[in-house]
C-alpha cells in the first residue's frame, strides 16, 4: 500500500513537467499577452476551486461592509492578478533591469526615501506583501543601488522549485535555520533583505490584523531591533491590470530601544499588520485572500 509520503512524490513527479510546459507556453507570448490569457484563465479556473470560498470568507471577515457585487469583483481581480503573475513569470525572470524599468513608477517620495536607505549605509529589512508582481520589486531596487536579497519560503513541490528557483536571477535567502544565519550575515554586511509579513505562522503570536487576531512572526521586529537595522514598508502594485506597476517604499518605522525586546517587537508587529491592512484596502484586488490568514 502507497503511503502518504509515496503520493505525493509521485505528484510532484508529474506536476514538474506540467510547469515546465506551462512555462514555455506562456514564454512563447509577448509579455502582456501571456499576462491577459493567464489572468483570463485563473479567473474562470479560480471560482471554481474550493479555496475561492476561502477567499470569499477571508474578505467577508477583512472587509465587512461590501456587498456581493464589490466581494465578487475583488475576488475576480485577485484570481486575474495571480494568473497575470504565472503569465510573466518566464518573461520577469529573463527580462534585464532596464527593460522591467519601463514598467515601473517610482514616485518622488519613493525615490527620496530609497536614496536616504542607501546614503545610511546601514542595510535593514524591507517588509512587504502579496501584492502585484513580487517577483519584480528587488530587480527594480537593485537599479537604485539597494544590495538586495529576498527572505523566501520555497515551494512544497522541490522538483518545481529548483527549476523556477534557478531562473529568477535574484539572490534568494531560503527560510529555515540556515537561512536565518544568512539573513543576518547580510544585515550586518549592511545589505536589504526583502521579507513577505503577510502569511501566517505557526510559530507567531495573536497580534491584530483587521478586525481579528492573526497568528503574524514577530521575528522581523526582533531582528530589526536586535540588529538596529531600518524597517522599512515596502510593496508594488499593479496599474490597470496591465504588465504596469508602482513601487511604493515608505519611511522606516520608528521604535523606541528603552523598551524590552518583546514588548517593542509586538508593538512593531501591530504597526507592520496596520500598514499591510492599509495596502489591502486601497488594493483589495491585488492582495493573496486566499492564503488562511485567520487560522487559529
Amino acid at each position: 500500500m502507497f503511503s502518504n509520503f509515496n503520493f505525493k512524490k509521485i505528484r510532484y513527479i508529474l506536476e514538474a513537467p506540467l510547469v515546465w510546459l506551462g512555462i514555455v507556453f506562456f514564454r512563447s507570448f509577448k509579455i502582456e499577452n501571456a499576462s491577459n490569457l493567464a489572468g483570463k484563465l485563473a479567473v474562470f479556473i479560480g471560482k471554481k476551486i474550493a479555496v475561492n470560498k476561502l477567499a470569499m470568507s477571508n474578505l467577508s471577515k477583512a472587509l465587512p461592509h461590501l456587498d456581493e457585487y464589490q466581494k465578487n469583483a475583488i475576488i475576480d481581480g485577485m484570481w486575474d492578478n495571480l494568473g497575470r503573475i504565472i503569465g510573466e513569470f518566464p518573461h520577469v525572470c529573463t527580462m534585464s533591469v532596464e527593460e522591467i524599468l519601463k514598467h515601473v513608477e517610482v514616485s518622488a517620495e519613493s525615490q527620496k526615501n530609497i536614496e536616504d536607505l542607501v546614503a545610511k549605509n546601514q542595510g535593514g529589512i524591507i517588509f512587504s506583501a502579496h501584492f502585484g508582481n513580487w517577483e519584480v520589486g528587488p530587480k527594480v531596487l537593485g537599479n537604485y543601488g539597494v544590495k538586495i536579497k529576498t527572505f523566501y519560503r520555497p515551494l512544497n513541490n522541490p522538483l518545481v522549485e529548483k527549476m523556477t528557483y534557478s531562473m529568477r536571477g535574484i539572490e534568494m535567502i531560503e527560510k529555515g535555520s540556515d537561512g536565518n544565519r544568512k539573513l543576518i550575515t547580510a544585515l550586518k554586511n549592511k545589505e536589504f533583505v526583502v521579507i513577505m509579513a503577510d502569511q501566517k505562522v505557526s510559530d507567531g503570536e495573536p497580534i491584530k490584523f483587521f478586525h481579528d487576531d492573526a497568528f503574524t512572526t514577530t521575528s522581523i521586529a526582533k531582528i530589526a531591533l536586535k540588529y538596529n537595522v531600518p524597517l522599512v514598508p515596502g510593496c508594488i502594485f499593479r496599474i490597470n491590470k496591465e504588465f504596469k506597476f508602482l513601487l511604493q517604499i515608505e519611511k522606516p518605522l520608528e521604535f523606541d530601544e528603552r523598551n524590552s525586546l518583546n514588548s517593542e517587537s509586538s508593538k512593531l508587529t501591530l504597526k507592520i499588520n496596520q500598514i499591510i491592512e492599509r495596502w489591502v484596502s486601497e488594493n483589495p484586488e491585488q492582495w493573496f485572500w486566499v492564503h488562511n490568514r485567520w487560522k487559529k
